[in-house]
């Protein structure tokens, strides 16, 4: 018996065309490669990483599950001994996926021994267990299990590249696993306005990290000191617009940086009507100085349903604390003028 784990790649990577398929699996492949620092072969829909790696492979973007266990010769008591070792260490009830692809091998008949050796070890099989996967093919067989969920999705990578503004807070670094999930190979980029926030965007790099390896934090250290500038230069009306001006200043910079850095794109983690700065026209505005599509994962989540995605990917809730440049009465609904005009005093020192 070789430990193997194997890897159930997700729905839509293996709904796709042929090719694309093939492409999706190839860079999922790679990406475990990496990531285990094992060998990893394409076995029809699946793929076999040599040894046990459950854990590492379920936090790859692609993968609908992983399960440790063996390879073994096609023969069914070869299978059924294997079987009663992957039990040791199932929980009770399990779910039993047969799958036979042996012109020699009835998979009705293999499923009725499985389950007949399942019963007798005093476990249960039920559609809502622990999946155990006996899979058979003309030169080998897998069994294994329990299935470790993954996070699905499509592999990192596969869809382009994003820079994502993220903050010390909880919905930037959600609204970055998101990107990720949809295939965007994501790098961050913090605004730099306290050194706790930047300590706070630091952990979630961290978090961030157990997900892709490759993701790295850029630090923008310029930002606190335009806020400062923008509190000398606005006054009066346009003081209110000091919020609209900041997330302004924030997309510019941050089209800048993606340009150095190679991304096609920005994802910030809006949620509409959230805080003053997310609202319909204050977000329409604020897009005014980007050259780069602008995505926003959670525009339609609320904090309850943010909070619940950011528990399952391990980011805690911690008080972010207020900014210390939000004016007293930040504009909800802008004028137009009105906010270009506030933004060209504080960027070019005109009106003043």
């Amino acid at each position: 018996m070789k430990p193997v784990t194997l890897v159930r790649p997700s729905g839509e990577t293996t709904a796709k065309s042929p090719v694309v398929r093939k492409t999706l699996l190839g860079e999922l492949a790679s990406r475990l490669e990496r990531r285990t620092g094992e060998v990893v072969r394409v076995k029809g829909p699946r793929l076999i990483v040599r040894g046990h790696h459950e854990e590492e492979a379920a936090r790859e973007f692609g993968v609908a599950g992983a399960l440790p266990g063996y390879e073994v010769r096609p023969k069914p008591s070869v299978i059924l001994k294997a079987f009663r070792r992957v039990l040791k260490d199932s929980p009770k009830r399990v779910r039993l996926d047969v799958r036979v692809h042996h012109e020699g091998i009835s998979g009705k008949s293999l499923y009725s021994s499985a389950k007949e050796v399942a019963e007798a070890s005093g476990h249960t099989v039920t559609k809502g267990g622990s999946r155990v996967l006996i899979e058979v093919y003309d030169d080998v067989a897998y069994v294994c299990g329990p299935e470790e969920p993954g996070p699905e999705g499509l592999p990192v990578g596969t869809q382009g590249s994003a820079l994502v503004l993220l903050s010390g807070g909880f919905d930037s670094p959600v609204a970055a696993w998101m990107a990720m999930r949809r295939g965007l190979q994501c790098r961050g980029l913090h605004f730099f306005v306290t050194e706790s926030e930047l300590e706070a965007a630091e952990e979630n790099e961290k978090i961030l990290r157990r997900w892709d390896p490759g993701f790295e934090l850029h630090v923008d250290e310029s930002h606190r000191e335009f806020l400062e500038t923008a509190e000398e230069r606005l006054s009066g009306r346009l003081e209110r617009y000091l919020c609209v001006v900041c997330k302004m200043r924030m997309i510019e910079r941050a089209c800048e940086w993606a340009e150095k850095l190679e991304c096609e794109c920005l994802v910030t983690g809006d949620s509409l009507g959230q805080v003053a700065s997310q609202t319909v026209w204050n977000l329409r505005l604020e897009e005014r100085v980007a050259n780069l599509p602008v995505f926003r994962p959670l525009i339609g989540m609320n904090k309850p349903e943010i909070v619940r995605y950011g528990r399952d990917i391990g980011v805690p809730q911690r008080d972010a604390g207020r900014c210390p440049f939000v004016p007293d009465k930040p504009v909800v609904k802008p004028r137009e003028r009105e906010a270009l005009r506030a933004y060209r005093r504080v960027v070019q020192g005109e009106g003043r």
